[in-house]
């Protein structure tokens, strides 16, 4: 057991379970992103896809709100900070830094995508007028959102693993 603030992790690290459940939780989303998308582009389930990346939204939003709350609380720092000797290093900044740029832009813009499709596609949703714009920007929210997990897991690596 470690002497650092909030509920130790599970994945044998110096993160906490916030962390550690992040980790996870991202690789999920970003897994059941590309079913949804699969699932609307091959299969033209529309219902299908909109019902998932609504739960998605919803989770997401829970849980960021769950885990911030637990880092202004709990910090990050010291759990980083014996891993890369006493402080967190410029690498882990830097990476984090790259991570939030990521994390800010996805926060941002898949509200949008989502608010934005369930005006114009509505309960029942199929092609049309909106659907030319919400390949683009939701396809760029995937990337973003696929970025965001890709820059945690980097982030979590050089913070607390390595």
């Amino acid at each position: 057991m470690n002497d650092f603030s909030g509920i130790d992790g599970f994945l044998g690290t110096r993160a906490s379970a916030a962390m550690d459940m992040m980790v996870l939780l991202m690789a999920l989303v970003v897994a059941v992103l590309g079913w949804s998308v699969y699932q609307v582009r091959v299969g033209r389930r529309f219902r299908l896809h909109r019902s998932v990346q609504l739960a998605l939204g919803i989770a997401l939003l829970v849980a960021v709100v769950l885990f911030e709350l637990d880092v202004r609380f709990n910090g990050w720092e010291e759990r980083s900070a014996g891993v890369v000797g006493g402080s967190a290093s410029t690498l882990v900044w830097s990476v984090l830094a790259i991570h939030l740029v990521f994390a800010v832009f996805s926060v941002l813009l898949w509200p949008v995508v989502i608010v934005r499709a369930v005006r114009n596609f509505g309960g029942s949703p199929h092609p049309g007028a909106h659907s030319a714009w919400h390949r683009r920007w939701a396809r760029i929210a995937a990337i973003g959102m696929t970025m965001t997990a890709v820059s945690c897991w980097a982030f979590y690596w050089v913070a607390f693993v390595a």
